[in-house]
């Protein structure tokens, strides 16, 4: 019986399973925070730069310009002054008057070529010797002439507005009856165009009143700076140019637009 326990035995010995010993898994070594912190300390960041802005340059001021009356010119009386502006308006619309005093006293008469004569005149006055000497029948009779700041002679445009300061008053008057009677049969361009006349005539007399000491008006303000002073004649004209030159020979001797002696040419 000795020889069957043996083979028992080895038989249970082979049957039992050998146990395998477990593989303990790898665990990662944990990086701790400081250790992070020095590589990303280590590693330079790529950091785009951010474009610098130029500093605002402070603006400095602008220089005043000076647009007071220099050079050798001296500045028109105020008798020049006044009779000038008084030729000028005769010669621009002060014609129109008598026809307008006769017509409205119910006269019949025909008046086309009295009128035809007068706007000549006013072309005259207002257009042809503006442009081709700078001048006006005003600025003839009185040795006076406009001149700028810088010593040149104005638009000749200046000369047409400044003659208009009547016809914008008729037609500002025009424009307030427009506006106090308006309904949707008014015609909305012309009323604009008649407020802007009236505005025209208001700014008109209040610069006039703000800049009394200098004279200046509007349109001596828009034309930086033009200024009324005496003219002396070269003595070169001929023909009908010397004729208006001589015009001035003849107030002259009538005391007309002559200043009194010692009166301040720039005396307001």
């Amino acid at each position: 019986m000795g020889l069957l326990d043996r083979i028992e035995e080895e038989e249970s010995v082979e049957e039992t399973p050998v146990e395998k010993p477990k593989q303990e898994k790898e665990k990662k070594p944990r990086r701790s925070r400081r250790s992070k912190a020095a590589k990303s300390e280590d590693t330079p960041v790529a950091t785009a730069e951010k474009p610098r802005k130029n500093p605002k340059k402070s603006k400095k001021p602008r220089d005043r310009v000076d647009r007071s009356l220099t050079g050798d010119f001296e500045k028109a009386g105020m008798a020049a002054f006044s009779f000038r502006r008084l030729i000028d308006f005769i010669a621009n619309i002060g014609w129109s008057v008598p026809i307008l005093g006769l017509t409205m006293f119910g006269t019949n008469s025909d008046f086309t070529w009295f009128l035809l004569g007068g706007m000549c005149i006013t072309v005259l006055n207002t257009i042809v010797l503006p442009v081709q000497f700078g001048r006006t029948l005003g600025n003839f009779t009185t040795r006076t002439a406009f001149v700028r700041h810088t010593g040149k002679q104005p638009f000749a445009g200046f000369h047409l507005l400044k003659a208009m300061f009547l016809p914008f008053i008729v037609a500002g008057l025009f424009g307030l009856q427009m506006a106090v009677s308006y309904s949707d049969d008014t015609n909305i361009v012309l009323l604009i165009i008649c407020m802007v006349c009236l505005l025209i005539v208001i700014a008109e007399i209040v610069i006039g009143r703000i800049r009394k000491g200098d004279r200046q008006g509007l349109w001596e303000s828009v034309f930086l700076g033009v200024y009324l002073v005496k003219h002396v004649s070269s003595g070169e004209s001929s023909g009908w140019l010397k004729r208006l030159e001589s015009s001035g020979d003849f107030f002259e001797s009538k005391g007309w637009g002559v200043d009194k002696e010692g009166e301040e040419s720039d005396e307001s």
